[in-house]
């Protein structure tokens, strides 16, 4: 260990070590600090640029593969059809609905423009005007008869079951 009088005697080694460590602070900052210089240009083959050429395309396809995805499952409006229950062809309004028509007594078929075969369908008798439908009951199922599983077998009947000609609402959720 150095005494006091030793530190007195080499006060110069510390202004010594502090002044290196200052102009060491310095030449780095600058060295940072320099403009970029000007590289030679690299030379690209053909079959480097054919890579990533090939690297691009790839990465298209993806993202058109990611969109394509996307797209299958985007939320799908809902569809509904409003028949009159009138005799003959009956859609009085829909949104991806095609036709109604009446079959038979109380019997409908309703035509969509998608095959519904996973979807869920409700109904509910009613009518666009006063009065309001007496008792009426609405059952459905998909039309098996249809190939492309678009359709709906729409049947009313009145409070004893038997078959009756009526206005129904009809709802698809997909």
């Amino acid at each position: 260990m150095l005494g006091t009088g030793a530190l007195k005697r080499h006060w110069w080694v510390g202004i010594a070590a502090g002044t290196a460590l200052g102009l060491g602070g310095v030449v780095a900052l600058e060295a940072a600090t320099d403009e970029a210089s000007a590289q030679r240009p690299v030379a690209v083959t053909a079959q480097q640029l054919k890579i990533n050429q090939k690297i691009s395309q790839a990465a298209v396809r993806r993202s058109n593969d990611a969109l394509t995805r996307l797209g299958a499952i985007e939320a799908h409006p809902y569809l509904f059809a409003v028949s009159s229950g009138a005799v003959g062809s009956n859609l009085v309004r829909g949104n991806g609905a095609v036709s109604s028509q009446r079959v038979d007594e109380g019997n409908y078929r309703v035509k969509f423009d998608r095959n519904i075969s996973a979807c869920s369908w409700t109904g509910t008798p009613s009518v666009d005007a006063p009065p309001v439908p007496d008792a009426v009951s609405v059952r459905i199922a998909l039309d098996t008869t249809d190939a492309a599983r678009t359709q709906l077998v729409v049947r009313t009947a009145n409070d004893a079951g038997a078959p009756v000609n009526g206005g129904f609402h009809v709802q698809v959720i997909c």
